[in-house]
């Protein structure tokens, strides 16, 4: 709900404000990464627990199964942020590559 939430706000700065172009990123499945391009996402998980609950999600499908490299995920976000220049996305999906 928090992301349907989350998109008609985008939606709505859209029409608010023409002159900023909005990007939303979807980003698939990902690990936190190490150096500059750790997330934080997973820090602080129980190691033992997450790698128990790791088939669970997956047989729920909550995760795919597959893992977006984060160096990939940077570059990526990088290269759509530096558009600039008057270019707009207005939506870009960064999913895992299949095994």
């Amino acid at each position: 709900m928090s992301k349907a939430a989350l998109d008609k706000l985008v939606e709505a700065w859209r029409a608010e404000h023409p002159a900023v172009g909005f990007t939303r990123i979807v980003v698939g499945d990902c690990d936190s990464g190490e150096g500059p391009s750790r997330s934080e996402f997973n820090s602080g998980w129980d190691a033992g627990t997450a790698a128990e609950m790791y088939p669970v999600w997956h047989a729920r499908h909550y995760i795919a199964g597959a893992l977006i490299d984060v160096d990939d995920l940077v570059r990526t976000v990088d290269h759509v942020v530096r558009l600039g220049g008057g270019a707009t996305v207005t939506s870009v999906t960064v999913t895992p590559r299949t095994s």
